[in-house]
């Protein structure tokens, strides 16, 4: 164990090297031995070489351990020498990081066939593309929707609908969209979501594809249930009294034959019957009338005139608009102070359509409300979606009414139309928004925007 320490193996080649030395000088006296002068000094020359080659094993070692991992081969390893504790304690070290990439590398590799099966798993359609097109990711419900086994650009999207390629190009992150294409001559409504990350300075763009035509034809079912419930309600609560009174008219005004009585004839409490009747009437059809009219109107939206807006400055002229008759109401009123830079593309008058819907609506749910306050926020959200709230600390919307209020005609006001909240819902989707509802009984309500 001795004899192979390091240190112990450097002096006796030195100590071989200085005795051939010491030979050398005692021969290059005696002119006869020429050959044993060459003899040595070859015999020093390899002793000097030899040394060289002991003491940089460690180097060859080394540079064998830093090529391994250049190469990504950590199959290598490093026998134990017995050259000292500092040797054996280096290639331990060697065989260590060996191991600890052995253990990285198969953990990268469970943790890629993980994420491998949950994609391939979800019935979501995933494609995951660069910035050249080139296509990194697809997963097999992406191949079923587009009815394409492999794809290596997504440029040649253009060959299955030249709009789906265009929306998936154009298309931001967290923004959502609805594209209708064409696919094996099947119509299919695709909703898109992207979202743009960078690894390793390149940027890479995720987006998810799904076919909610099932959902939306069920939703638009539910819909068209609900809005010809609503319209058969408010038709019916204007066509049955005028049905009722006009066969009471007609009762007086003709005798059991059908024949027209004479005029001078009827009594007068009938007279004033039938004009009473006949003011019922007419005053039931102008509110069919306004019915017909309030319809139109949901039908008719304005084009939105998009521009970068400051919602401060909507906020504001809906406050001054509002403010004699929340001082009326003694509401108090609290708006947010908005940065001057701060904006959103909207069409301004639209907007501020929907928020006097919004507040007025707020106003009608604090009467008889103790310390009645409406408050209007602005905020942006980590993802770049701006919001507006309009709060209140009413009483709240009872639950079984929160997934009726936005039907159009749908109301639960003596004297309202129904057909606020459905417009505002509208204007907002419009506007490739949504507005969401948040409401405990007894506790308030609170409207939001999403831009």
């Amino acid at each position: 164990m001795f004899w192979k320490s390091f240190r112990i193996r450097v002096v006796v080649r030195i100590l071989l090297i200085c005795g051939a030395m010491y030979l050398i000088q005692r021969v290059w006296a005696q002119e006869n031995w020429p050959m044993t002068r060459i003899f040595l000094l070859l015999v020093v020359g390899g002793l000097i070489m030899e040394l060289i080659h002991y003491v940089e094993k460690t180097n060859r070692d080394l540079q064998s351990f830093l090529l391994a991992i250049k190469h990504k081969d950590f199959t290598h390893t490093f026998t134990r020498e017995l050259r000292g504790k500092s040797f054996a304690g280096l290639k331990d070290a060697f065989n260590q990081i060996m191991v600890g990439y052995q253990e990285l590398r198969a953990e990268k590799e469970s943790h890629y066939l993980y994420l491998q099966n949950v994609i391939e798993h979800v019935s979501v359609a995933l494609i995951c593309y660069g910035d050249d097109g080139e296509i990194f990711l697809m997963n097999q419900a992406c191949q079923r929707l587009l009815d394409r086994p492999y794809m290596s650009n997504v440029r040649i999207l253009d060959r299955v609908d030249p709009k789906l390629l265009e929306a998936i190009q154009a298309l931001n992150t967290g923004e959502p969209k609805l594209v209708k294409t064409v696919i094996n001559d099947e119509l299919l409504n695709i909703s898109l979501r992207a979202t743009e990350f960078k690894l390793q300075e390149v940027r890479y763009k995720l987006v998810s594809l799904q076919d909610i035509r099932s959902e939306l034809d069920t939703r638009e079912i539910e819909t068209w249930q609900k809005l010809i419930r609503v319209l058969t309600h408010e038709i019916m609560n204007s066509v049955t009294p005028i049905i009722s009174l006009t066969r009471v008219v007609h009762s007086l005004l003709a005798d059991e034959t059908g024949q027209r009585r004479n005029l001078a004839e009827l009594e007068e409490e009938d007279a004033d019957d039938i004009l009473q009747s006949i003011q019922t009437i007419e005053s039931r059809s102008k509110g069919l009338l306004h019915f017909v009219h309030a319809y139109r109107s949901l039908t008719r939206i304005q084009k939105p005139n998009f521009q970068a807006v400051n919602p401060g400055e909507i906020v504001g002229r809906v406050c001054a608009l509002l403010k004699p008759e929340l001082r009326k109401r003694q509401i108090t009123f609290v708006r947010p102070e908005v940065p001057p830079d701060f904006s959103i593309k909207a069409d301004a008058e639209l907007i501020e359509q929907v928020l006097i819907n919004l507040v007025k609506n707020a106003m009608e749910a604090l009467v008889g409300q103790e310390d009645p306050q409406i408050e209007l926020r602005v905020a942006r959200t980590a993802e770049g979606r701006t919001l507006i709230q309009v709060r209140d600390n009413g009483p709240g919307i009872d639950e079984e009414y929160i997934d009726k209020i936005f039907i159009p005609f749908f109301t639960t006001k003596k004297k309202g139309s129904g057909i606020g909240l459905s417009l505002s819902q509208q204007i907002m989707r419009m506007h490739r928004g949504n507005i969401n509802l948040q409401s405990v009984a007894g506790e308030g309500t609170i409207f939001t925007l999403v831009f």
